[in-house]
């Protein structure tokens, strides 16, 4: 049950975080950026049933609306944000480049021509060694907020299963297979609220 639910919270941390931060491989125009998404509201239907024995979380949920997870999504951004930007950089740089190349051809030296040109492709290589380096400094920073989130928030899913004397504790959300459920079982609001407490 504990290995179903740390791949559950390691996989729904890492669908919203990845959500949250995607790299592109060239520089988007310059737009406004979009409102910040609204934090899945919780369910609150009524009290928890005193004689349930099952129970069940959105974790997609708890991340968003909780301090830890919030936190761990704005770290994402900060650092995608800041990879863009250099990678924004090096785009423009190998672009003009290019540009000079192309406008230079039929009027620079043949050796000049050859210079911009292997400089252009090291510039490129540069620029995909960046992008590269860039999905894996993410991801590993993915997986060490993943990994702290797991560790806080599963301890308390499992307070809330033994005080509840619980006999499971299921995920809900994207992809879950649930159909329906008695949102009064829904435990997601206590999590966050335990999560916040715990800080």
């Amino acid at each position: 049950m504990t290995r179903v639910i740390t791949a559950t919270v390691l996989s729904t941390f890492l669908v919203v975080s990845t959500a949250a931060a995607q790299t592109p491989a060239a520089p988007a125009p310059s737009t406004p950026a979009p409102a910040a998404q609204a934090p899945a509201a919780v369910p609150n239907p009524g009290p928890f049933p005193a004689d349930a024995r099952i129970a069940f979380v959105n974790l997609q949920a708890v991340v968003q609306n909780s301090q830890l997870g919030r936190a761990g999504q704005e770290r994402i951004k900060a650092l995608s944000d800041k990879q863009n930007t250099e990678i924004g950089a090096k785009n423009k740089e190998l672009q003009t480049l290019q540009q000079e190349i192309q406008s230079g051809s039929s009027v620079l030296a043949a050796a000049v021509l050859a210079q911009k040109t292997a400089d252009a492709d090291r510039r490129g290589r540069e620029l995909q060694f960046l992008q590269e380096q860039a999905q894996v400094d993410l991801s590993a920073l993915q997986n060490e907020l993943l990994e702290d989130f797991g560790e806080k928030v599963l301890p308390i899913v499992e307070q809330i299963r033994a005080e509840r004397n619980l006999w499971a504790v299921f995920t809900t959300g994207d992809g879950s297979g649930l159909a329906a459920i008695n949102g009064a079982l829904e435990i997601s609001a206590e999590v966050v609220r335990r999560l916040d407490a715990a800080k």
